[in-house]
């Protein structure tokens, strides 16, 4: 089973630091280096099934058409009005099926209202509001070599000094929607070949294409359990874990050729 984490920061600085309560005039300015403007961001996660106990998320900017998508806005304990269009909503957090509506560029607005920082802040109204849009790619059957997953990286092992060259492949076959080949996985000219998504945890399936959303997929191999993502800053991360321990696991770090 896949494994959550949670990551969380936290400013570390005198008594007053990053506290919601105001502090006293007599101690003006005092722990205001974590102090930060209301702010209305927030992260759109594509989700790779609609049970939210049991999905794995993508912080992304385009989806899989037909998919669900988790919203979070970033400020807390503060007034949230979203507007997706004629839909309002006013909780933090909420989850949204997107179906049929492929080639789509859907506005997203968050209007956030809070209790400013006065005395960290003294020029910040407690209102903000950002817009964002969220793409539904009309790539389907992830057979077009312009799909951000495929093609060939250019990667870097943590624990290597020189790059090599991965291609991932997907195509179509004709018993199923499409298949994964990887090639060079090990920086050897290892190929591992016919990861099949319509066989998802089956037992004695070697190769499966467990999980998926527009930017990340999660996979097994033979003995390897593997993670495949490009995030939103252009960097790509495939981490090939050997689930036998004697045995190399691959971390991967760098870009799309």
């Amino acid at each position: 089973m896949l494994k959550y984490i949670i990551v969380g920061f936290v400013c570390v600085g005198i008594v007053f630091s990053c506290k919601k309560i105001q502090p006293e005039m007599s101690v003006l300015n005092a722990g205001c280096d974590c102090a930060k403007e209301v702010s209305a961001d927030f992260l759109m996660e594509e989700m790779t099934t609609g049970n939210t106990n049991f999905s794995e998320y993508t912080k992304t900017d385009t989806i899989c058409n037909n998919k669900n998508v988790r919203f979070t806005a970033l400020e807390d304990d503060a007034e949230y009005t979203w507007y997706i269009g004629t839909e309002i909503i006013h909780t933090k957090t909420f989850v949204r099926y997107f179906s049929n509506l492929s080639g789509q560029n859907i506005p997203i607005k968050l209007v956030v209202k809070k209790k400013p920082n006065l005395i960290c802040l003294p020029n910040d109204d407690g209102h903000d509001s950002i817009e964002k849009h969220l793409i539904i790619s009309t790539n389907t059957s992830y057979s077009d070599t312009s799909y951000i997953l495929e093609g060939t990286f250019r990667l870097k092992d943590i624990n290597q000094t020189d790059s090599v060259d991965i291609t991932v492949d997907f195509r179509h076959s004709a018993n199923y929607p499409f298949l994964l080949d990887l090639f060079n996985f090990d920086g050897q000219g290892t190929n591992s070949l016919d990861f099949n998504p319509l066989i998802q945890n089956s037992i004695g399936n070697s190769n499966s294409l467990l999980a998926f959303n527009y930017r990340q997929i999660w996979f097994n191999m033979n003995s390897y359990s593997s993670i495949l993502h490009h995030d939103l800053n252009g960097v790509i991360t495939l981490n090939i874990i050997n689930n036998n321990p004697s045995l190399p696991s691959y971390f991967y770090k760098g870009r799309k050729l």
